[in-house]
């Protein structure tokens, strides 16, 4: 089996003269790539040619030798820029040949830049310390590590902030461990009244972070706007005030940590699903279109707007997305098999006879019109998804990892 690629944080504790040096690096790094994307922009709107990064990697160079604030800075991340750049440009170009919304690359504001990349991070990020209590980093020096669990080997690493917070993440590898083979095949239907019920009649109940912190989250954010002054055309004319700054901080660390319950809960939910079986059954969702707006337009406006908004919060509140993602990875690390299937018609299938109706459907509870078998509907539609599952296995379609089948597309994002 290949090695498994995975990101190892590790919170960061720099003095106060470390994170200037830190903020420093970044705004090089920022301007470095508004830079590079400008003179791209120019060569090609005025005088109809492309630069290369070739031409720009050698720019660089001779920059460096003349520039000594730009000289300050590790060469490597100033690589890794260049290389960000070129990766921007080639989704928009990817974008186009297919025909979606091209998305030009854009100049980057100090709040849209928060990363430092060490493409060769083994060689640039040194651990120190038999309990890796400290790291040091190239023009910023020794800086204090939480203490937990060991980093292995890395490649990559990066230096990220976030809520004013600083992380150093390690990109390491893996072997994967087979788990035991227990011979059962489960079918997980995803909710949102439940998160996920499995064909077992298991229901892992979904914490619904966003509506749980609703409250917390209206009044922060009733503050930071009474905080905040406005011109005629809405735009912020004290962005830069130490009491709305730390309005900002409040919002942002209050909408991290309902992210951190909402991951919390689903790396424990993927976690007990792929310990369960030796191969679980997934529906297929285009979750982009599920949560597409019904707002509609001046000349068509949409119906049942406000009820499809809180459907749409509740969806992406959910997390059906980042569950899918979380088992999936689980079950390559276990050697795990996931099938995903088509969705049409699952919730109005009885799991018993077979029989779709859609009366047989009551909003939570599954009574079949035909033969009268009653459970959870979530329940009822995992029977039915471990059966497609299972027919997908039995057919040959499965090869003993994470499967699509032919027919299904690749799962949308939230």
């Amino acid at each position: 089996m290949d090695a498994m690629r995975w990101m190892h944080r590790v919170r960061l504790y720099p003095t106060a003269t470390q994170e200037g040096r830190l903020r420093f690096m970044l705004d090089v790094t920022r301007q470095t790539y508004n830079a590079l994307l400008d003179e791209r922009r120019y060569a090609w709107t005025a005088r109809r040619i492309s630069i290369t990064s070739n031409q720009q990697y050698a720019e660089i160079t001779a920059l460096r030798a003349e520039d000594a604030r730009f000289k300050a800075v590790y060469r490597e991340c100033i690589d890794a820029v260049l290389h960000r750049l070129d990766l921007a440009f080639a989704a928009f170009f990817r974008r186009c040949k297919s025909g979606e919304t091209p998305g030009y690359p854009r100049f980057r504001a100090a709040s849209r830049w928060r990363q430092l990349e060490f493409p060769h991070g083994d060689r640039a990020l040194k651990l120190l310390g038999e309990r890796q209590d400290r790291v040091r980093i190239p023009g910023v020096g020794t800086v204090r590590l939480r203490k937990g669990r060991p980093v292995p080997r890395f490649g990559r690493a990066f230096v990220v902030v976030r809520n004013d917070r600083w992380y150093a993440i390690f990109e390491c590898s893996r072997e994967p461990q087979p788990l035991p083979k227990s011979g059962k095949v489960i079918g997980v239907d995803r909710g949102v009244h439940v998160l996920a019920a499995t064909s077992d009649g298991e229901l892992i109940r979904n914490k619904e972070p966003q509506a749980r912190r609703s409250r917390i989250t209206a009044r922060l954010q009733r503050e930071l706007e009474a905080l905040t002054k406005r011109d005629e055309n809405c735009r912020c004319l004290n962005y830069d005030d130490p009491a709305r700054r730390k309005a900002v901080k409040r919002l942002a660390r209050s909408k991290e940590r309902e992210a951190n319950v909402r991951l919390d809960a689903h790396y424990k939910a993927a976690l007990r699903i792929v310990r369960s079986a030796d191969a679980i059954g997934l529906e297929k969702l285009d979750l982009r279109a599920m949560t597409r707006s019904a707002k509609g337009t001046k000349k068509q406006p949409g119906r049942n707007v406000r009820s499809k908004s809180g459907l749409n919060r509740a969806m992406l509140d959910a997390g059906f997305g980042i569950l899918a993602r979380l088992i999936r990875g689980k079950a390559e690390y276990a050697a795990r098999e996931v099938i995903a299937v088509e969705a049409r018609f699952s919730s109005q299938t009885c799991g018993r006879c077979l029989h779709v109706a859609a009366r047989s459907r009551r909003r939570r509870r599954f009574a079949c019109v035909s033969c009268g078998f009653t459970t959870h509907a979530d329940v009822n539609a995992a029977l039915e998804i471990r059966r497609r599952a299972q027919s997908a296995r039995t057919s040959g379609l499965s090869q003993g990892r994470t499967l699509l089948l032919p027919h299904d597309a690749a799962e949308g994002r939230t």
